[in-house]
């Protein structure tokens, strides 16, 4: 409330209305361009009676910003500026009053417009919409409309109705406990909740979905009611586990039962008898159901959308759950069971990528029926690596590794011998093109696994040596074939915190990619021989260590004037290609736009940073977010150094690469100095003190 008492300073506009009476004020509200006939109409109606409450300017600067009216849209947000600044203590009033009238689609293009040509205006429309969303979401108000409906006055019901479906998902708790009634004298109000909670559409069901996943049983009967009330028909296997888990409340089992004949009925037409079904034929649904939650293109196609995915994430462990209480046994059943547990503790899109989870939530995700089982876990593992869930692969690899070493003894000497399905499983993981799982995998081969030689032993010290080639610095190889274009672009990217690799063919290229751990982007031109661009894209998307980085394929302004055709080649071969995109090196891909124009527009941001996040995910334009990923890469550095000093203390036999780096780096140097990603060890002399110990 406060930042809109200094929306705005006292302008010419301001002046000229405080001397001109506001009935008069009106006409000189015009547009500095002409209008279409159609804008101007808008712009005459909304004139003719001059606005003179706060909603009405408001209701006109949103008509005349829908209609591009820009400059009658900016006066006439001014006058309500300055009308809110003159409120004095009535303003939070005033507010509250606009954000309760303004429909919330209303202020979006006003909004849009104001960004654009008068950013000092937009805590106006921002102040009016956050009083809005608490005024609609306040539960007294819900609560007030809510006994409301039961009302013998119709304009009651009708205001106690808009009330509601304007507070949207806010009001879906007070409509549960509506529909949870079963008196007659509420049968009119539960009608309109019925209507209310079907037209939040699948919002409302995932929100529903949500609350009958929590422990609260106590609100079931009436989130199974309000389910219903959705009539959608891709709920049935949440029900099915309160309709047959053995000792559920019968109002619970008998609403979810209801339910799903309900359901039923939609679904095939048929009015005959429902019976519920057996446990072995509710766990075989539910099993299937949870397959498909867990489905690799569903994963993938909600990767880049935070909110669906949290949501596939979380019907995956409600799924988890309904079938742990139906106590499945089943192989099958059991691995989706464990995957889901480890998708929803580490692949949340908001945790950060340096956290892990300690010892007692991973001992308790991956616990079956039998306690904790290896074998279970090396199994969950494949199928997380199979689904594109990378987190939680390595989160079962490290699972794996504390549930194999003994909780008091020397790090090096398992409790038992890895079984072999066990190893393969891990090996196989090895060759998934993610550094994190590469480096976690790897660590827990290097510690459990026992002396070599193994299927996968050489690939696991590759691999270590791989990530301790890092030095927390993200690089980028930049390949020309002109050096002078090739410095040009290293320059441009050096400016963004990158630290170039310079090249000037293909091979080298590749060369670089792959030795560097800490390179997290290329830029080729489009020209460069030995091998081709498209080539070498192709060899870097294949590389065997580390995360792959983008490729940015850079085409010169000369490479299309001949006959047009080398673009359209261009952009048809390398659309088959994951994470590489055309660019072009104007400059202002890389430095930013001429000076503003006289309007005081800000000039145009280099465009570079927009084509990274476009086609690498924001992650990788975030300066914040590469930071974060650096410092995770360097500190993976200091323990592949320190398990690569022990691997050769122990005696294995390792490759003249890395005995040679062993050599360089003084056998280890001091392989203390590190620290984990979650926590910092204990410091020690002792190399195998120095490795991340789980916490036990």
């Amino acid at each position: 409330m406060a930042t809109a008492a200094r929306l705005t300073s006292r302008c010419f506009l301001a002046a000229l209305t405080a001397a001109v009476p506001l009935a008069a004020w009106a006409p000189v509200v015009e547009a500095a361009a002409p209008l279409d006939p159609y804008a101007q109409a808008v712009v005459d109606s909304v004139a003719h009676p001059p606005p003179a409450t706060p909603t009405q300017l408001l209701e006109a600067a949103a008509k005349t910003a829908a209609v591009e009216a820009v400059d009658v849209a900016i006066a006439y947000a001014r006058r309500l500026a300055d009308v809110l600044t003159d409120a004095g203590e009535g303003r939070a009033a005033m507010l509250a009053r606009l954000g309760d009238d303004a429909p919330p689609g209303s202020l979006l293009r006003l909004e849009s417009v104001l960004a654009t040509h008068a950013p000092d205006l937009l805590p106006v429309v921002e102040a009016i919409e956050e009083t809005g969303r608490q005024r609609r979401r306040d539960p007294t108000r819900i609560a007030r409309a809510v006994s409301d409906l039961r009302s013998p006055a119709l304009e009651t019901r009708q205001a106690a109705t808009t009330t509601l479906g304007r507070a949207g998902i806010a009001a879906l708790p007070a409509l549960a406990e509506v529909l949870a009634g079963d008196d007659d004298a509420g049968s009119r109000a539960r009608a309109i909740a019925r209507g209310l909670v079907r037209d939040l559409g699948d919002e409302g069901t995932s929100a529903l979905l949500a609350q009958l996943g929590s422990a609260e049983v106590r609100s079931w009967p009436g989130v199974i009611a309000a389910l219903d009330a959705t009539e959608a028909d891709d709920i049935a296997e949440f029900l099915l586990a309160p309709c047959v888990v053995p000792g559920t409340p019968a109002e619970i089992r008998n609403r979810a039962a209801a339910a799903l004949e309900r359901i039923h009925e939609r679904r095939t037409g048929a009015h005959e008898s429902w019976q519920p079904p057996s446990r072995d034929e509710a766990i075989a649904r539910i099993a299937r159901r949870l397959d498909h939650t867990l489905a690799p293109a569903a994963i993938q196609r909600d990767c880049r959308d935070v909110m669906a995915l949290e949501r596939r994430l979380r019907e995956a462990l409600h799924l988890a759950r309904d079938l742990t209480a139906l106590g499945a046994t089943e192989p099958d059943a059991v691995r989706l069971v464990l995957l889901a547990r480890l998708a929803a503790l580490v692949e949340r899109p908001q945790a950060p990528p340096a956290t892990e989870p300690d010892s007692a939530q991973l001992g308790s995700a991956l616990a079956g029926p039998d306690g904790l089982d290896i074998e279970a876990i090396a199994d969950t593992l494949d199928l997380a690596v199979s689904r594109g869930l990378f987190r939680a692969a390595a989160a079962a690899a490290r699972g794996i590794e504390e549930a194999v070493l003994p909780p008091d003894g020397p790090l090096d000497v398992p409790a038992a011998p890895l079984p072999p399905a066990v190893r393969r499983a891990l090996v196989r993981a090895l060759a998934t093109p993610d550094a994190m799982l590469q480096f976690t995998v790897a660590r827990t081969l290097s510690l459990t696994a026992g002396p070599p030689p193994w299927p996968g032993s050489s690939r696991v010290v590759e691999t270590l040596l791989h990530a301790a080639s890092a030095g927390g610095v993200d690089r980028v190889v930049v390949a020309h074939h002109d050096a002078d274009i090739a410095q040009e672009i290293a320059t441009g990217a050096s400016r963004f915190g990158y630290a170039p690799l310079v090249v000037s063919t293909g091979r080298a290229a590749i060369r670089a990619a792959r030795e560097e751990a800490d390179v997290v982007l290329v830029i080729l031109g489009a020209r460069i021989i030995l091998p081709t661009a498209y080539e070498t894209a192709q060899f870097i998307h294949e590389q065997p260590f580390g995360d792959i980085p983008p490729v940015l394929v850079v085409i010169d302004p000369l490479d299309d004037v001949a006959r047009g055709r080398f673009l359209t080649q261009a952009i048809l071969k390398f659309s088959d290609l994951e994470c590489v995109a055309l660019v072009d090196r104007m400059e202002s891909f890389f430095l930013p736009g001429p000076a503003g124009d006289t309007a005081g527009r800000p000039p145009a941001p280099p465009r570079f940073p927009t084509a990274l996040a476009e086609l690498a995910g924001p992650e990788a334009a975030d300066p914040e977010a590469r930071r974060v990923r650096a410092t995770l890469r360097h500190e993976r550095a200091k323990q592949a150094a320190a398990l690569l000093t022990i691997l050769h203390r122990r005696g294995w036999e390792l490759p003249s690469a890395a005995c040679a780096w062993l050599e360089r780096a003084g056998a280890g140097a001091d392989p203390t100095e590190y620290n984990r990603p979650a926590t910092a060890p204990p410091q020690s002399t002792s190399p195998d003190a120095a490795l991340p110990e789980p916490t036990r």
